[in-house]
């Protein structure tokens, strides 16, 4: 499951000194107040009312130390961060948490907002979406490119491309622009430039094709989360600079993309234009509204008390998401599309004998659990119904959820799916948890199941591995239970007769994460279905799916765990943010089938390539219909086969 949007602070690789960071223009009394009620503000006004607030020491500290308090006790692959293997197909660098947090400790900041972007960005240099440090209090402002791009495949080879443009945020955009290559992106040529940006800075995958699919915008996909943060036209943190220059050639008029005639190229210089939030009218109202918790002055109780110092609805609050007065839904209207969990739809025409079902989350609530469950099940009835004889899976752009959920899922093809062995990270204060929620039968800890041992004891009889460069204690082997899931739903089954593996194609750009990935390497490493990488970088092999670390955590759920079980006070806990923030991060790693304890054996750390490969071009990289009619093609004559 991804949590929130993070990255760096623009196109430019940035170096965490306070010296780039510096404010180059002076600040108004209150820049706040001078953008309060605009819809649109400039770059250096939004930047302005962002680094008004001074760096504040101890809401730096308690910050650090909870995210170190996590990194080490909690995050199962921090040591094996600091010291990576090299795989061939992964881009990984080594990132050391712990001496990265201690270099941003003695850095002096100028501004309050420069030191949490800089904590954001040390924790994404790790290429694992689930680890992820999100200020809210600085994701407020959505920045904007008017031009947004995506790559295509054009007489044989990837060019950058405009996709649209936003003439409603910056009166100068221009319509025509659509469909003009990109040669130049500030001066250095544009698939370079978009290919390096992909590698060093976008945080999304260790797998660089999903990255390049990550900063592009598609407009095919977008199914509403609040994904395209980290692209290259559109952020929720400050960008590095004010404006960037395109270099287009455009059709000559009356010609299409995909004829090379073209008008003389032309440099347009262009703006990142800030979408201001509306909930506040200076300085003091925004950090009251979006920066003040209830949690700032926590570090000043009686730890020895049993006064209850959460603030369950807070946390609560962060946990769903709903801190952003510009939400993610306001902002996936544009130029997006939103729809179920799942959408059965027969193809027409040459390619009616194959069907899709576009997986859009794994995101279920519990509400949701058993209409999910009729629906998939009305949905492969209807299609065996007309005639149906082979199907595309799109797991496209699907962020992971729930993964009892991707279990239904896979078990309603295939029956029985062998277990993926996992392992969760030792630490004394965890042992104090999992125990508790033993013994009060509370909390998720309790859906864990081992095949030695019973009730906690597999938490406690620890064993080690070598990760990275250290030894580090682990649980023994455990696999997720969902007996409390398939509880809560009536009795609805279906008997899969019809499709074999041979019949199904997962289709996915790479952005296929967490639950979706267990899902998509399950069907593809145990059932033996073959899998369609779409998009990436032309010539370079590209994996189905994307950090499949296991299981993710949240630092909000965490607590209100922690409050579950009256831990809340434990001295080992990590603290609640000083500022209002949330934090995620990998706490179950997952192994491939049968093997345990090697971490060249960990998914997360793995590779795991596609059959076979489709690319966007003029005609589907706006129109998913026609781009799985192209799947469906090659669907039918057999020209994916499992490798």
């Amino acid at each position: 499951m991804k949590l929130l949007p993070r990255n760096l602070h623009g196109y430019k690789v940035a170096v965490i000194t306070a010296a780039c960071l510096s404010l180059t223009q002076a600040k108004p009394s209150d820049p706040c107040a001078a953008i309060a009620g605009k819809s649109i503000a400039t770059f250096h006004e939004a930047k302005a009312c962002l680094q008004h607030f001074p760096f504040d020491e101890s809401v730096a500290n308690q910050t650090l130390d909870t995210v170190r308090r996590v990194a080490t006790d909690l995050y199962v692959f921090n040591e094996i961060a600091a010291s990576p293997p090299q795989v061939e197909g992964l881009s990984v660098v080594p990132v050391n948490i712990t001496y990265g947090l201690d270099v941003i400790k003695n850095t002096k900041w100028h501004s309050d907002q420069e030191f949490h972007d800089a904590v954001a960005l040390l924790l994404d240099k790790v290429h694992d979406a689930h680890l992820v440090y999100s200020p809210f209090c600085y994701r407020q402002f959505v920045f904007w490119q008017p031009i947004q791009l995506n790559a295509l495949i054009r007489h044989r080879r990837l060019v950058i491309n405009v996709a649209y443009v936003k003439t409603d945020i910056w009166p100068d955009a221009k319509e025509s622009w659509t469909g003009c290559e990109v040669t130049h992106i500030d001066e250095r040529e544009a698939l370079d430039m978009v290919v390096d940006y992909a590698v060093n800075n976008n945080g999304e995958s260790k797998d660089v094709n999903t990255c390049l699919n990550n900063i592009m915008n598609t407009k095919s996909y977008f199914h509403g989360w609040d994904d395209g943060a980290d692209d290259l036209g559109y952020h929720r943190f400050l960008p590095a600079q004010e404006m960037h220059s395109y270099t287009l050639r455009c059709p000559k008029n009356n010609t299409q993309s995909d004829r090379e005639e073209y008008d003389e190229p032309f440099t347009v210089k262009v703006p990142w234009v800030a979408q201001v939030p509306q909930g506040f009218s200076d300085a003091n109202s925004y950090w009251n509204k979006y920066c003040q918790s209830s949690h700032a002055n926590m570090r000043k109780r009686n730890l020895a008390s049993s006064d209850n110092f959460l603030d369950v609805d807070e946390l609560k609050m962060i946990h769903e998401g709903q801190a952003f007065d510009l939400s993610p839904e306001a902002i996936n209207g544009v130029g997006g599309r939103k729809g179920p969990y799942a959408q059965f739809i027969p193809l027409k025409g040459e390619n009616s004998k194959v069907g899709v079902i576009d997986i859009q989350s794994f995101s279920i609530s519990s509400e949701d659990r058993q209409e999910f469950v009729n629906n998939f099940t009305a949905g492969l009835k209807q299609f065996e119904k007309d005639g149906i004889e082979k199907i595309i899976l799109d797991l496209s752009s699907n962020g992971g959820g729930d993964a009892c959920a991707g279990e239904f899922m896979i078990n309603t093809f295939f029956g029985s799916t062998p277990d993926y062995p996992s392992d969760v990270k030792y630490s004394p204060f965890l042992e104090r948890v999992v125990k508790k929620a033993y013994e009060t039968q509370a909390t998720k800890w309790i859906d864990y199941r081992s095949d030695k041992y019973k009730g906690s004891d597999w938490y406690t009889h620890t064993v080690s591995y070598t990760r990275g460069k250290e030894q580090v204690k682990f649980s023994q082997p455990i696999s997720l239970s969902c007996a409390t899931w398939n509880d809560e739903l009536s009795n609805v089954k279906y008997n899969n007769t019809k499709w074999k593996a041979s019949d199904i194609l997962i289709l996915s750009d790479g952005r296929c994460g967490s639950t979706c990935a267990i899902v998509a390497s399950r069907l593809r490493l145990s059932h033996k279905v073959p899998a369609m990488g779409l998009g990436g970088i032309r010539g370079n092999r590209m994996q189905f799916a994307s950090f499949p670390g296991g299981e993710s955590e949240r630092l909000s759920g965490f607590l209100m765990d922690l409050q579950a079980l009256d831990l809340q006070n434990d001295p080992d806990a990590p603290a609640p943010f000083p500022i209002r923030a949330d934090m995620g991060w990998t706490f179950r790693e997952v192994y491939k089938p049968g093997q345990v304890g090697n971490e060249k054996d960990l998914l997360e750390y793995s590779v795991n390539n596609a059959d076979c490969r489709m690319h966007f071009d003029d005609e589907n990289a706006d129109d998913v219909e026609k781009l799985w009619a192209d799947v469906a093609q090659v669907l039918l004559n057999g020209q994916c086969p499992l490798i």
